[in-house]
């Protein structure tokens, strides 16, 4: 009898300890390229992976403050976004996890980085409209749909309201024009006061930050 007391309380601390190492499943749960680490990138590779030991309760928060990695070819080089999607592909397929229940990922967006959160097409400082704006928007999107939360920095949004209607990224005065520079973002973005200060928030309550 007291053998059978005892089993059931090893077994709930084992399961326990597997919780605090990060996971129940063995690396990789999935494959990212449909292939096997050792035929993708030869024999050994899987006994040489370390996998994660935290795989619940991850939170990050993620900096953007550039527009493009290579200006001579912008529209092909989002900066962070393909980071970004990494990351999502790291949690979700390889170690099995799940947006919103084991991890949260939220974006801030300031500066040059602040042209993310606008649609493609909108309105300038004129009221008229703009197209070309942000050819980034569909995989912004795509990101928001995999659970990934934008907030847009109130001091760039500043800046952006202070431009000549000339500039890609001029948004138009509401009090002088009658359009909302708000209605200019996509859609599911929201806000921060500043970008910097909504930053170190969310560090402080528990998000690792990541620069790309």
């Amino acid at each position: 009898m007291i053998g059978l007391v005892s089993m059931p309380v090893f077994a709930d601390d084992g399961d326990k300890d597997k919780k605090a190492k990060g996971g129940n499943n063995e690396c990789p749960v999935g494959l990212v390229r449909g292939i096997s680490m050792d035929d993708e990138f030869g024999p050994g590779t899987q006994a040489l992976t370390k996998c994660l030991e935290k795989r619940h309760d991850v939170k990050m928060v993620v900096q953007i403050n550039q527009f493009c990695t290579n200006t001579a070819n912008c529209a092909a080089s989002p900066y962070g976004l393909g980071n970004i999607r990494n990351i999502l592909d790291d949690y979700e397929i390889t170690h099995g996890m799940k947006a919103g229940k084991d991890y949260k990922m939220v974006v801030v967006l300031h500066s040059p980085g602040g042209r993310m959160a606008l649609k493609d097409v909108g309105l300038n400082a004129d009221g008229a409209e703009v197209s070309g704006r942000n050819p980034f928007e569909g995989t912004i999107r795509g990101l928001m749909a995999r659970g990934v939360k934008f907030y847009f920095c109130q001091n760039t949004t500043r800046a952006f309201l202070s431009q000549p209607a000339t500039t890609i990224t001029s948004l138009p005065k509401y009090l002088l024009t009658g359009e909302s520079a708000t209605a200019q973002m996509i859609e599911g973005m929201e806000y921060t006061t500043a970008g910097l200060t909504s930053i170190a928030d969310f560090q402080a309550r528990g998000y690792q930050y990541i620069q790309p």
